[in-house]
């Protein structure tokens, strides 16, 4: 399983277990990884239609869609 599978595997159960997503810093914690490799693989879900992500002010939502 690549890096962008695990993460969206990981914002998944969180979300389910948590009611919301990890922050990128959270995730980059939690992988060992920059922030702004997390930051590319939300892109590339995003990309994918496997996620939508909606900004507004001070808040971004992410949501789950298959």
């Amino acid at each position: 399983m690549d890096i962008t599978e695990k993460i969206y595997s990981h914002m998944k159960s969180e979300r389910d277990k948590n009611g919301f997503v990890p922050t990128v810093n959270q995730l980059a914690e939690e992988f060992n990884i920059p922030d702004h490799e997390i930051r590319s693989a939300i892109e590339q879900l995003e990309k994918a239609g496997r996620i939508k992500v909606t900004s507004v002010p001070s808040e971004v939502k992410i949501e789950f869609v298959d």
